[in-house]
């Protein structure tokens, strides 16, 4: 070519400043740099498409809009031409040359107040072209205008400057060409290339090819096109449904339910996801991140957007397509999102409403999907959201009434009569809820009380303290009084033995080193003893975990209560001239934690006093 009709320009200040920025520190994954081209050559094919409706001698005899890439090792380099709208000159200057300047957003917005057509474009021809120089010395883009077959060759090294001149090319469009660096030869392979294609634009809804200039085979198609969440659910199988599951999940069940749908508003996007049948084996690992592919306009973005769902609803699978997020964004920026967090809530309401539904129309299923999940569900209460409202009534649990778990819908129409408050009862171990001296008086008097045995329970009880009027209420914390709830028994009217009080302050008075309070219990009605959290302190259950993740507990004394119509405490209460205080004091306290659970500090201590007393 004539370097007198070459003409070398200069890139406006803010480019040469952004080429920097996108080659070193915008993208992490150099990969990213055959997305955004791809992505480009698409919206070109796109453009023309849409402008064919109105101009038919465009297409000519050149009508299936196809991307194809060509790579060769032997000369570094890999070219992505497409047959699209093609580029002027001036073109050329605007959308590479300058910054802010997108041949596409030009186009759509030209394009804002015309009804007739319908045009997709996924990309901005700028930003993303400069990812070029991630992995390239040198780039060239030829390119033909379909209008007026104008012909234009730039190149530039990424550098200060870039040259544009006049050239030849015989087909319409546009072809970018990559010469890789030293550092980047990775990508010159047609396997890494195939992969990354099949990764980020599987859905191009334009042919790609992809060829290897080395090898004489025939070019490869590598795209399916079509994704299924765009399609009509009329259209779709099961199985088909099925299958796509499998691949975003990488689990091997059924899905338990499916969740396909549009959202149209203010931030528009589209949605498959799923309830899964099974719990995957990672489900409570630290390291486990959602299953949610993001995509914009069927280009894949990323599959760890931490943001575009909460982590508690980690084990949904899915993908979620917005058109209103800028392709051109990195991992890095999608975190607090604006567009992202409203995709979030969206999309969190919806499956809430989803699982509402199924436990409502399918029992068995929703029963299925709690026993695997429900653990993780409830992490979303301990976490200070919207979504309160609507997670409340979904929750499940064990209780001294019912064989069945129960909803709190459920157990508000099994509450005793004056029952004001909602009792449960938090321990890991259900077998030691169940044989606890804490149920006995609630039992007795046939006071509904929730068994929470999960871990998560005792810390999103926490934030939620009530569910419609009704407070909840620890039965192993603080005073409860039921003796005006539910039905009467023999201890409500007994008349307590001033030898009683007697006792009680024998204990306090021996005890007051380890314990804070000792009190007439109400609880009791059948074990002599127990310990119980202060009302204001931290559950006993709730320090044993915290504990027992190492975590450090504020030291707290427990209030002792005595059962003055136990047999033991009577007689105890009778010869306090005869016994040891000392000795029964801490003889009493230590079966107040076996009963609890806790290992004794002085086990041999405790045998001694035992004995003792068997003795005499």
């Amino acid at each position: 070519m004539n370097d007198k009709k070459r003409e070398n320009l200069s890139f406006q200040a803010e480019v040469s400043k952004l080429l920097d920025l996108v080659a070193n520190s915008l993208y992490s994954e150099r990969e990213i740099f055959l997305r955004e081209l791809i992505s480009n050559s698409a919206d070109a094919c796109e453009k023309l498409r849409y402008q064919s409706v109105s101009q038919k001698n465009l297409l000519k005899d050149e009508k299936d809009l196809k991307i194809n890439i060509r790579v060769s090792k032997k000369k570094k380099l890999i070219e992505i031409e497409d047959n699209g709208i093609g580029m002027t000159k001036q073109e050329l200057i605007d959308n590479l040359g300058t910054i802010a300047r997108s041949g596409t957003s030009k186009f759509i917005e030209a394009m804002k107040n015309k009804k007739e057509g319908d045009i997709s474009a996924i990309g901005q021809f700028g930003v993303g072209f400069y990812s070029s120089y991630m992995v390239s010395d040198k780039v060239e883009v030829l390119s033909k205008d379909a209008e007026n077959s104008e012909v234009n060759l730039w190149t530039s090294n990424g550098k200060e400057n870039y040259s544009i001149e006049s050239s030849k090319k015989n087909k319409r469009g546009t072809c970018i060409s990559l010469y890789i660096k030293k550092d980047a030869d990775e990508f010159l392979d047609s396997f890494r290339l195939r992969s990354i294609i099949t990764k980020y634009s599987n859905y191009i809804p334009f042919p790609i090819y992809l060829k290897d200039l080395d090898d004489k085979e025939k070019e490869e198609k590598i795209n399916e096109g079509s994704p299924l969440w765009l399609k009509d659910k009329k259209d779709i199988k099961e199985e088909d449904y099925k299958q796509f599951y499998n691949n975003v999940s990488f689990n091997f069940d059924e899905p338990l339910k499916t969740i396909h749908f549009n959202a149209e508003g203010v931030i528009s996007y589209k949605a498959l996801v799923f309830l899964p049948t099974n719990q995957p084996m990672d489900l409570f690992n630290a390291e486990r991140k959602n299953k949610i592919k993001l995509y914009v306009q069927k280009v894949f973005i990323t599959d760890e957007c931490e943001d575009i769902i909460p982590n508690w609803l980690r084990f949904i699978p899915g993908v979620v397509d917005s058109q209103d997020i800028s392709l051109n964004i990195s991992r890095e920026m999608l975190q607090n999102n604006p567009i992202i967090t409203k995709i979030k809530k969206g999309l969190t309401n919806k499956i809430l409403t989803e699982i509402e539904t199924l436990s409502k129309k399918d029992k068995d299923k929703f029963n299925t999907l709690w026993e695997n999940f429900g653990p993780v569900l409830k992490e979303g209460l301990y976490e200070q959201n919207d979504h309160h409202e609507k997670m409340l009534p979904l929750l499940r649990f064990e209780n001294s009434v019912n064989e069945d778990k129960i909803s709190l819908n459920e157990y508000t129409k099994l509450m005793a009569k004056d029952q004001k408050e909602i009792y449960y009862f938090a321990n890991t171990d259900k077998n030691h809820i169940k044989n606890s001296p804490q149920l006995e008086v609630f039992v007795e008097k046939k006071i509904p009380v929730l068994f929470m045995v999960d871990a998560v329970d005792e810390f999103w009880i926490q934030n939620v303290n009530k569910f419609k009027d009704f407070d909840f209420k620890s039965i192993t914390k603080g005073k409860v009084d039921v003796s005006k709830v539910g039905e009467k028994t023999k201890k409500d009217d007994k008349k307590i033995d001033n030898k009683i009080n007697d006792l009680i302050n024998i204990l306090k008075t021996e005890l007051k080193e380890t314990i804070s309070n000792v009190i007439v219990s109400e609880r009791l009605t059948k074990s002599p003893i127990l310990l119980v959290a202060e009302e204001a302190g931290m559950d006993i259950n709730m320090e044993k975990l915290m504990k027992m993740h190492n975590q450090k507990t504020p030291e707290s004394k427990k209030i002792l209560e005595v059962n003055p119509i136990h047999p033991m405490i009577l007689n105890i209460s009778n010869n306090l001239t005869k016994i040891d205080h000392k000795k029964v004091s801490n003889l009493l306290l230590d079966q107040a934690n076996i009963l609890d659970g806790n290992v004794l500090s002085n086990p041999s201590g405790y045998l001694e006093n035992l004995t003792e007393i068997f003795i005499k």
